[in-house]
């Protein structure tokens, strides 16, 4: 039996992941401004810039599941944060280091993404469509970035 109803610490979740996800890319447009790469930090911000749009459109369908939308991020986010700046340092700047860190941060992104959709009966059909749209779009940000990084 499909579920017409939406479970909230799901969507919770990929709200999270995409609150990392827009601070990792405002650390990376940072960390870019320092490394006097613009090209690089005009990627940064149009990915942040989508982070923004999935949370304004999941952010209803948890509040209409009755509980208020999430403004933290994971802890693993703020963890992995703090390694980018430790490795970019240790690296003397080095902007292919700084694009591997983010290819890696779009590959846990689509992994938090992907075990949303496995949920079985916990997410209307609805949910579960436009989760599957923002991973695809996802999924595009993160072959580009597999193309910057030269993988």
């Amino acid at each position: 039996m499909k579920s017409n109803r939406n479970n909230p610490n799901i969507l919770n979740e990929l709200i999270k992941i995409n609150n990392d996800r827009i601070e990792g890319y405002k650390l990376a447009v940072d960390l870019a401004n320092e490394q006097g790469e613009g090209a690089r930090e005009a990627v940064f911000k149009k990915l942040a810039a989508q982070s923004e749009k999935f949370i304004a459109e999941l952010s209803p369908l948890v509040e209409f599941a009755g509980q208020d939308a999430t403004d933290r991020t994971k802890l693993s986010g703020e963890l992995f944060r703090l390694w980018m700046v430790i490795k970019s340092k240790l690296s003397g700047g080095n902007m292919q280091h700084l694009l591997e860190q983010c290819e890696r941060g779009e590959a846990v992104f689509s992994e938090v993404y992907d075990k949303a959709l496995a949920e079985e009966n916990k997410l209307s059909i609805g949910a579960k469509n436009l989760i599957q749209i923002q991973l695809s779009q996802q999924r595009e940000a993160h072959e580009n970035i597999k193309i910057l990084c030269g993988i």
